[in-house]
């Protein structure tokens, strides 16, 4: 996928800056913790210390007060010595952390990976390589997901094979729906936080990386390699999709669509004709959405009363079938 700004400009004959000499790809790798699941932090920033791809430093933030970040200083030891910086944040929400993180930003590109996550060997290298032939884009690869047993909190014990539950490739109009892309599948260029000034927004509870995600893409493009180099590992305790309750995922949700619908959208050339297909109606939903509420609508009243849906229905039947008959012929 293109940059859809640049394709902007370009549509309307405005001149789009040269591609500058882009240096090889470079790596701040952003580790979110609470410190509270030690050996699953170490475990992460092993599988970071692993990497094929050896140009990148890590920024280790620790969500918690004071304690929390002796603890996990404990608790790391040498690991990543000279090429980490360990901090923390106290207060705020999911996002307080990366932001915080972000400002500590020196490579050319930066990455994310949760302390309950884990990167394969070839995750920078997939990034860097995707990097030389985009430069400037967000780079996507693929997460797989396995599910994982706790104990304390901390995963112990990985249940059933791994899985490839998100889609190879980025599509900006399927994300307009949903989060298909977990943080730890993407690496972004470093002017999206130094020339567009994105940062987190601390409001949403959850989906604060979908958000910035979005706001992202629109404005640099994103590349997809359908690599698998990083697994999510579903804990049956402590993630967010179990700590969060229902409510509060569709409350962010909605404000997800609500920052999204308060700006104008940019999308990829060849994404009018998709909308297009979608069929909207002046000012109001699309026809799918419509055939869904007539459709809702009509199982309610079959389960509140299928003798009187019955008798509807057979009166619009009737009506039907009279008005076939009877039509004039030509």
């Amino acid at each position: 996928m293109s940059a859809p700004l640049d394709d902007l400009l370009s549509a309307y004959g405005q001149p789009v800056a040269p591609q500058k000499d882009h240096p090889p790809a470079s790596f701040t790798v952003i580790v979110r913790t609470q410190g509270s699941r030690p050996d699953s932090l170490n475990e992460a920033l092993d599988s970071i210390a692993e990497q094929t791809h050896q140009d990148f430093d890590v920024v280790i933030m620790v969500h918690g007060a004071d304690d929390a970040l002796a603890a996990a200083r404990a608790s790391i030891g040498d690991r990543l010595d000279g090429r980490r910086t360990i901090a923390a944040v106290a207060g705020g929400g999911r996002s307080a952390p990366l932001n915080a993180a972000l400002e500590h930003v020196s490579g050319t590109h930066f990455c994310f990976l949760d302390d309950d996550d884990l990167a394969m060997p070839d995750w920078l290298s997939s990034f860097a390589a995707a990097a030389a032939a985009q430069p400037g884009a967000i780079v996507r690869a693929v997460t797989g997901s396995q599910r994982w047993t706790t104990s304390d909190g901390q995963p112990t014990q990985a249940e059933g094979p791994v899985e490839r539950p998100f889609p190879d490739r980025f599509d900006l109009l399927a994300h307009m729906s949903l989060n298909l892309t977990p943080i730890c599948s993407l690496a972004y260029p470093q002017r999206v936080i130094s020339e567009l000034g994105l940062r987190f927004d601390d409001d949403l509870a959850v989906y604060e990386d979908w958000l910035f995600l979005m706001q992202a893409a629109m404005a640099v493009g994103v590349v997809s390699i359908p690599a698998q180099t990083s697994l999510y590992r579903r804990l049956d305790a402590g993630n967010a999709d179990s700590v969060e309750t229902i409510a509060t995922w569709e409350t962010a949700h909605a404000t997800v669509i609500d920052r999204l619908s308060a700006r104008p959208v940019l999308l990829p050339a060849g994404d009018a004709r998709r909308l297009a297909g979608t069929h909207f109606v002046i000012e109001g939903r699309s026809r799918y959405e419509q055939e869904a509420l007539d459709a809702r609508a009509t199982i309610d009243q079959l389960t509140r009363s299928p003798w009187r849906w019955l008798r509807a229905f057979a009166k619009r039947l009737g009506g039907a079938v009279r008005s076939r008959t009877s039509a004039p012929r030509p």
